[in-house]
């Protein structure tokens, strides 16, 4: 069933970006990423034939950590073996960080979106070494004014806390923020958080799949939205 769109604010004071392929061109290998923490998986007594790489990220956490509070596992062995993952997957993240190169028009929406008084944060379900990394390569760090990364004290998206933590950092009401991303779980992230999704097609997502994940607007990628803030954006 496909989400049915937020509405945009009638007046914009935030925007929340996604990281990779959304602002950055990803150099994290994904297959790797999820492969070792499959492998991982294994060593804590659970059955890896339960996980594909074919899966997100998400839903192989997400599924993993389900199946061990079902075996009786605490809330601190839990918080341990996540921090065991996590740093897995910083791993990866990191092996090739320093290729990072900015989306077509990322370093000249945000200089435009600064201009024109707009707060602007990233939500990345990366670790925080990487995104700091990769804005500072691409010259984006100091346009942005706040990052929320998954190892931060937040549950990652699509939960929609670490989305609501980011924007109250900002000092923006949720419902003056969109949200701007590549992939359905940066737009259900937004529905949970009660926001509106625009979709850029710099990722590997299908634009039917964007469109039925709930985006308000689809653009090739961030350069093509400048003009679009040039009519949405009041004074």
């Amino acid at each position: 069933m496909p989400q049915v769109p937020v509405s945009l604010p009638r007046r914009i004071r935030a925007v929340v970006f996604d990281l990779d392929d959304t602002l950055v061109e990803s150099t994290v290998d994904f297959a790797k990423f999820k492969r070792l923490v499959i492998q991982r998986i294994g060593t804590y007594g659970d059955d890896s034939s339960f996980y594909s790489p074919n899966e997100t990220i998400v839903k192989i956490i997400a599924r993993f950590e389900d199946r061990m509070r079902n075996r009786g596992i605490n809330e601190n062995e839990m918080r341990t073996i996540l921090a065991d993952l996590d740093r897995i997957m910083d791993g990866v993240e990191l092996e090739r960080v320093s290729e990072t190169t900015a989306i077509n028009g990322a370093v000249e929406l945000l200089g435009y979106l600064r201009k024109k008084g707009i707060r602007i944060g990233v939500l990345t379900r990366g670790c925080e070494e990487y995104a700091l990394t990769a804005l500072e390569i691409t010259g984006m760090q100091t346009l942005v004014d706040k990052v929320e990364c998954r190892n931060s004290n937040t549950k990652a998206k699509p939960d929609p806390d670490s989305y609501l933590n980011l924007v109250r950092i900002l000092g923006v009401p949720k419902e003056e923020t969109i949200f701007v991303g590549d992939h359905p779980i940066d737009a259900q992230c937004a529905a949970n958080a009660g926001v509106p999704f625009i979709a850029v097609r710099t990722g590997d997502v299908p634009e039917e799949d964007l469109r039925d994940a709930g985006s308000v607007e689809i653009f090739p990628d961030v350069k093509h939205m400048i003009s679009w803030f040039e009519k949405h954006l009041i004074d």
